[in-house]
């Protein structure tokens, strides 16, 4: 923990040191590619919609987006198998929306914008119920993003990517490996690439 509180005291001494020239709101959707191309199942090959608010202040960031995932997705990645008795859990074969909770910053050299985050995500389930491991416990995640973009006035275009891990291990176990050994495959493997609209407030 104490690791954590060098990085962030840099990023709020620079936030403080960066005139507060702009603190605003954004509301946006955008469309990610299909990730099932090889399935027979129509449904499967359509686009993956995702909504998104923000708020930044400074170089400071904080995000929300949802994305409508189709059951395919859903059944996929609830799926489990216990690693002790190899037994097979299957997933929750419905719609969803997986939502992630990002903080970060964000810097805006006129016309461009860039930002990095992190944060958590949860997955709400078709008919109002969060999803929880055949143990019930809670199904929290980690995720990171990276994205940059053109603002035009009142409005936007950004391209973002971003990683799910399916805990804080993962994480950091995948930042040890590019930074200290070299290999970014760990980093972005199954980096998922979404083009986004905003509108800023």
């Amino acid at each position: 923990m104490k690791k954590l509180l060098v990085p962030l005291a840099v990023v709020a001494l620079l936030a403080l040191a960066v005139p507060a020239a702009f603190a605003e709101w954004e509301l946006g959707i955008g469309i990610t590619p299909a990730q099932n191309q090889e399935s027979t199942d129509p449904g499967a090959v359509d686009g993956i919609l995702n909504f998104h608010v923000g708020y930044n202040w400074s170089i400071l960031y904080a995000s929300w987006d949802a994305f409508a995932m189709p059951s395919y997705w859903v059944y996929n990645a609830t799926s489990y198998i216990d690693p002790v008795h190899g037994s097979y859990y299957p997933g929750a074969d419905v719609p969803g929306f997986l939502n992630l909770f990002d903080v970060g910053i964000r810097i805006y050299p006129r016309p461009f914008i860039g930002y990095a985050e992190v944060g958590t995500n949860l997955l709400y389930l078709y008919g109002g119920q969060i999803y929880h491991d055949p143990y019930g416990n809670l199904g929290v995640g980690v995720n990171g993003r990276l994205g940059f973009g053109v603002k035009f006035g009142f409005w936007g275009v950004n391209i973002s990517g971003t990683q799910v891990f399916a805990s804080w291990y993962d994480l950091r176990a995948a930042l040890d490996q590019a930074f200290y050994h070299g290999n970014t495959a760990e980093l972005t493997a199954g980096s998922v690439l979404s083009l986004n609209f905003a509108l800023y407030f």
